[in-house]
Order: C-alpha cells, then structure tokens, then sequence
C-alpha cells in the first residue's frame, strides 16, 4: 500500500510540474504578444512562440520575422535546425506566401483549368509577357493541364508600374477574354489596350513581397517558390512528391 501511494505521490507532483511548466510557457507567450502587439501595432493571433526561448515568430503574410520578447531586436532571416539540418523558417515562409496568395483570390487572376474531373495539382505563376520563358511555359499550357495541373497566372511585369510590359498586362486582363488575349500576347500579338480597374499593381506588389525575381516565377501548393520555366513532365513529378510527403 505504502508502494502504491508514493507511486501515486510521483505521478501527481510530475503532473503538477508538467501543468505548472505548461501555464508558465503559456503565461510568457501571452506577456510577449501583448508586448510585441503593443510596439509593433500587429495583432497578438499573429505573434507565436519559436523553437528558441524568449524569441517569437510575427507572421504578417507574406512576411515573416523573430523577435525577442521585450520587442527590442528584430531578426529577419532564417531559422535552421542544426540537428535535422532543416530550414524551419522556410516551411512557414511556403505557408504564408500562400496565405498571402489566397487573400488575393482567384478573382484577380487568370487561370487554365485541366478537363472536369482531371485536376490532381494547382500551381500559382507570376509571369511577365515580354519573357521568353514565360512564353515557353505557355506554349505547354495544355500539356500542363493534361497532367492535371491547374495553372493560375499573376502579373509580374518586370520592368514595374507604367513599363510596356505592365501595359500589356493591364491590356490583357481588361479584354473581354482574358484567356484568349493572354495566349495572343504570349504569341507576340498586340492586344488592343483598354483602360480598367485591375489587379495588377497588387500582383506585382504582392511578387515583390514574396520574393518573386524573376519571371516565370511558380508558387507550388505548399508555398515553395520554384523560378524559372519547369518542363511539363516535370513539373508533374515534383508536385507528385510533394504529395505524397
């Protein structure tokens, strides 16, 4: 009996010391957001605890820094894992770049769906129309979406606002089929330039704050940012893996 009771004793006092560690953990997280929140004017759901004591993630998508709980020093890089030899910082980055992404919404851009009932994988590209492997990309518009690939495009002109690229794009978006005047200007026809409201300051903004540097530039479904023209096949491969993980 007397066994049995200080068993007992030793899973309650574990307890209290697991439970006492868990409301200080959590006491020190809400004292930092509120901190941070205060000095930095951003919300406290957007504040979270890091593998490293006493420094804190701020995830405003896309961007994503450390902080040190009295909100004194900022670190803008990257966290790596030393064991695992993994870079923590940039699984989240992926995460916000795609939060980032959706906040825009599939109504400001233009997309290339595969077949009703073929969709396996959708990829967001920022591509421009004076780029020669923009154009490439787009020529296999329809390999890519027989392999079930859904190709979404947002405008990344990268000669900036006001360049004739960025009249091109503005061009695009305002005709009246978008999808038809993209494939012409990606073929090096003119599109008649009509005046609207768009997306495309926004896009290319939104590029520039996810790291876009060049075109094509394709944000895979897990937020993996991925530059330059990938093949079809390819491209299948790849997003294939990242599935199955």
């Amino acid at each position: 009996m007397r066994l049995f009771s200080k068993s007992i004793l030793v899973v309650l006092v574990s307890s209290l010391f697991a439970l006492s560690a868990v409301a200080g953990s959590n006491s020190e997280l809400e004292k930092a957001r509120r901190t941070i929140s205060i000095k930095l004017g951003v919300p406290a759901k957007d504040i979270k605890a890091s593998p490293v004591a006493n420094l804190y993630l701020v995830s405003i998508p896309p961007r994503l820094f450390y902080i040190s709980g009295d909100g004194k020093y900022v670190i803008d890089g990257d966290m790596i894992d030393v064991a695992s030899k993994t870079n923590v910082t940039e699984g989240l980055r992926g995460q916000a770049r795609i939060q980032a992404i959706n906040n825009l919404g599939e109504d400001a851009m233009i997309i290339f769906n595969p077949k009703k009932g073929k969709l396996k994988h959708t990829i967001t590209v920022f591509t421009d129309i004076d780029c020669p492997y923009c154009r490439k990309l787009h020529d296999n518009i329809e390999a890519y979406n027989a392999l079930g690939i859904k190709v979404r495009y947002l405008a990344y002109p990268r000669a900036g606002i006001g360049s004739g690229s960025y009249d091109k794009a503005v061009a695009v978006w305002c005709a009246s089929d978008r999808k038809k005047a993209m494939a012409m200007a990606m073929g090096k026809q003119v599109v008649k330039s009509e005046k609207c409201t768009n997306p495309v300051d926004a896009e290319f903004k939104l590029g520039n704050m996810i790291g876009v540097r060049g075109t094509p530039a394709l944000v895979l479904e897990n937020g993996q940012m991925v530059p330059g023209y990938v093949p079809p096949k390819r491209l299948a491969a790849i997003l294939d893996q990242i599935a199955a993980k």
